[in-house]
């Protein structure tokens, strides 16, 4: 069985709203929010079975839009209104769903 799942993987990009293109927006999204949504949902019947836990990192960026940055809120708002579901769907099974929004690091 499966008792645990991290989903980390993110990357970025930087550009106003209306210099970003639809192809930027695309890619940071299959990324941080597409692959993050497939890779669970692929291992859910294991952790559900292990009563297990996923945990999802975010950013702050995921609850607070910044600018320059929409391609990446974007994605990550995305992630979390994910794991918020997830998590009350998983209740009754005793999985717990837990969102990690770490903070900027770069300039830390």
């Amino acid at each position: 069985g499966l008792w645990g799942l991290v989903n980390n993987a993110g990357i970025s990009t930087f550009g106003e709203v209306e210099f970003a293109s639809l192809d930027n927006y695309k890619e940071v999204a299959e990324v941080n929010l597409w692959g993050t949504v497939r890779v669970t949902k692929a291992f859910l019947p294991l952790i559900r079975r292990a009563k297990g836990r996923v945990v999802n990192i975010t950013s702050m960026l995921g609850r607070m839009a910044s600018p320059s940055r929409s391609c990446y809120c974007v994605s990550k708002f995305g992630v979390a209104a994910f794991s918020d579901c997830l998590r009350q769907e998983m209740y009754r099974w005793g999985v717990r769903v837990i969102l990690i929004e770490p903070s900027n690091f770069v300039a830390a």
